[in-house]
């Protein structure tokens, strides 16, 4: 799954939460079972600069010290694995986390589903919080 579509499901969820560790928790959560899904996976250049506008995006929408961006952060993290996978030229196989290497959705060649969780994701952030 594209980096900042996690990172984006993960502030949506954190709007969900009382606190930025449960955000954080329920984001890293997510990631698990979001990465079960058909996906394609980008080049690392793309992946980097995606997170980056994303984050961005959250911390101006939100503030970085939200429940939301602790959400996008525990969303994204789980990928440092397969950024040092990539760099170190390791198969899936010798991944340690289950999404990464066991219970990864099927590769496909499309980002429409990516794309749609995105703009879902995107649209319950920006809904204005309740007092």
């Amino acid at each position: 799954m594209i980096v900042a579509v996690h990172a984006l499901i993960g502030a949506a969820l954190g709007r969900l939460t009382r606190t930025r560790s449960q955000a954080a928790l329920l984001g890293g959560a997510s990631h698990v079972a979001v990465d079960m899904l058909p996906h394609r996976d980008l080049e690392i250049p793309q992946e980097a600069a995606l997170l980056a506008g994303a984050l961005t995006l959250i911390a101006a929408a939100r503030g970085v010290d939200s429940r939301q961006f602790a959400g996008a952060l525990g969303a994204a993290a789980p990928d440092t694995e397969n950024l040092i996978g990539r760099i170190r030229g390791l198969p899936d196989d010798r991944l340690l986390l289950p999404c990464h290497n066991r219970c990864h959705g099927r590769k496909t060649s499309g980002v429409d589903g990516q794309l749609a969780l995105a703009l879902v994701s995107l649209a319950l952030l920006l809904l204005p919080e309740r007092p």
